[in-house]
């Protein structure tokens, strides 16, 4: 089978805003009708990026295909990798779904997202540090007051504080869609506590296993070099022991929906996975409890929100933070990475704003355009976004407030008449976004590739004063093609992201060699007190079976 088998098709004459959709030999896959496609183009020719990897497919075959992937399932299960959908009945048992056909970016796309998102990233930095600071963004009318001092998300304990190396975002995410047109677009920003960065690179742990000649012949980037740079970042924020300083990765627990990445990232990169109850704060110092001791924390990385970080200062009724480490944080004796507070940086509303405060903060145009988004809490926006309401997709101001996103057009009159009328009663909490045609990539369902919509989330480490863009990333895929909701609680799955370089990849892992046995030891000196009894527990109910 020759790679012109993917380029046959039958055309249907349609209108001038749908696109032509090709029928394959190959799995037989047809491209989503009105969507642009990642692998074919209008026309229904191939992009070439993607030529040497559907030439590599042919090459190896369906049968092989399918074994290799049964292989990689197995190897996710025995991994342990799971992602939890609450309501599933399989709990904390679910696998992570992973699809074998990874999404590819051209070395050109990769660039313009590189640059968009690098720049995006110092306009949020600049935000936060105003926001919490000066505040000149809300004294000049760039901003409406109304999207922060009633904004849960804005936390008056934090503000003030003057941050290590003053840098507030350690790691940064953004989801990322592309229309139609075949522009990349801003869906959202992730800059409190980013997920999906060890879910990433499990992805790519196991597809370089399963495809290795089409991963070394598409000239894939590597991901270590990224991770290398957020251990370095983390490392220079510490305000004590910066040759060696204590880092350990602060997670919700077990019963959180990404634990598994928690666990993964903190083994891959070396930290101590740590819960509330394993630290204290003593004399304004972060302390991790040890058998018979407690050690000084100098960096947390967390993974819980902000308002859950700490009982005494935030939430009250939080079980799962650290009494007194806003405390800590204001005394300067312990760095946490994202900085509290940077929640607010995610305000659904603050889409609307962003290309005047890019102007006014760092003087330059934005690149890397969001969504285009509408708060309701002007009157101008407001009578755009009723006016239009078949077209948008009505979300909350504020993350804060409980709303499921509206889509327009699958609403009834009545029901439409009803969501403006709530609007116009409280319409500073609603914000309006112009439905987005995502785009559509393969994914094999059986023995078939099916399209699917997709949101490419990619991540961005901080480094000196700007960010180093992580070379891929968690491209989500939705459950079905009729529906463009990407969500994993929803039933989609995910892709490995292939980010192709115009010339040699240089070799780097943080991974150790392999056949080298692990080294053993007895002092159990970064081990949590808690983990120890648990270990202690373990090792008697072990005993107890064994004698039964």
């Amino acid at each position: 089978m020759t790679t012109a088998n993917w380029n046959q098709s039958a055309m249907q004459s349609q209108s001038q805003s749908s696109r032509r959709a090709p029928t394959t030999n190959w799995l037989g896959y047809v491209p989503a009708p009105g969507a642009r496609d990642e692998v074919f183009d209008p026309n229904a020719e191939v992009h070439p990026h993607w030529q040497g990897f559907l030439d590599s497919l042919d090459q190896l075959g369906l049968p092989e295909l399918t074994r290799r992937w049964e292989e990689a399932q197995h190897l996710i299960r025995e991994n342990g990798v799971t992602y939890n959908v609450y309501g599933d009945p399989r709990g904390m048992e679910r696998p992570w779904q992973l699809d074998p056909v990874p999404l590819l970016i051209s070395p050109e796309d990769a660039k313009s997202l590189e640059a968009g998102l690098i720049q995006r990233g110092r306009l949020l930095e600049a935000l936060g540090q105003d926001l919490y600071g000066p505040q000149r963004c809300l004294s000049e009318g760039y901003l409406p007051p109304e999207i922060v001092f009633p904004n849960p998300a804005f936390l008056r304990s934090c503000h003030g504080i003057r941050w290590p190396e003053n840098r507030r975002l350690h790691l940064y995410a953004a989801n990322i869609g592309r229309s139609a047109d075949g522009g990349f677009c801003v869906l959202g920003d992730r800059t409190q506590a980013p997920s999906g960065a060890g879910y990433a690179l499990e992805n790519r742990l196991v597809l370089s296993r399963v495809l290795p000649d089409a991963f070394r012949d598409c000239r894939v980037q590597r991901l270590a070099f990224f991770f290398r740079t957020l251990q370095d970042t983390l490392r220079t924020i510490a305000p004590h022991n910066r040759d060696n300083p204590r880092i350990v990765l602060l997670t919700p627990g077990p019963y959180n929906e990404t634990y598994f990445e928690h666990a993964y990232l903190a083994r891959y990169l070396g930290y101590t996975l740590v819960e509330g109850g394993d630290l204290t704060v003593r004399d304004n110092r972060v302390f991790l409890k040890v058998l018979g001791a407690l050690q000084p924390v100098d960096v947390v990385l967390r993974r819980l929100d902000d308002d859950f970080c700490d009982p005494l200062e935030l939430r009250p009724d939080s079980f799962l933070g650290v009494p007194g480490l806003v405390q800590a944080v204001h005394a300067g004796n312990v760095a946490v990475a994202n900085a509290l507070g940077t929640g607010l940086l995610e305000t659904p509303a603050l889409l609307a704003f962003l290309p005047g405060l890019c102007q006014f903060l760092l003087g330059e145009e934005l690149r890397l355009a969001s969504v285009p988004t509408w708060w309701c809490g002007e009157p101008r926006a407001r009578d755009h976004v009723l006016s239009h309401l078949c077209d948008m997709v009505i979300k909350p101001a504020l993350a804060s407030i409980r709303l499921e996103p509206i889509f327009g057009d699958e609403l009834t009159r009545e029901q439409r008449d009803e969501l403006a009328a709530r609007i116009r009663i409280s319409p500073q909490d609603f914000v309006g976004e112009q439905r987005l045609r995502l785009s559509t990539a393969p994914v094999l369902v059986g023995d078939q590739l099916q399209p699917r919509h997709l949101v490419l989330r990619t991540y961005l480490a901080a480094h000196e004063d700007s960010f180093v863009m992580m070379p891929g990333g968690l491209t989500r895929v939705s459950a079905s093609a009729d529906t463009m909701v990407v969500s994993m609680q929803r039933g989609g799955g995910s892709k490995d992201t292939w980010m192709l370089s115009e010339g040699p990849v240089p070799q780097l892992t943080l991974l150790g060699p392999g056949g080298v046995p692990l080294e053993r030891t007895r002092g159990g000196s970064g081990l949590a007190s808690r983990v120890a009894a648990n270990l202690h527990w373990l090792r008697r109910y072990v005993g107890r079976a064994e004698g039964l």
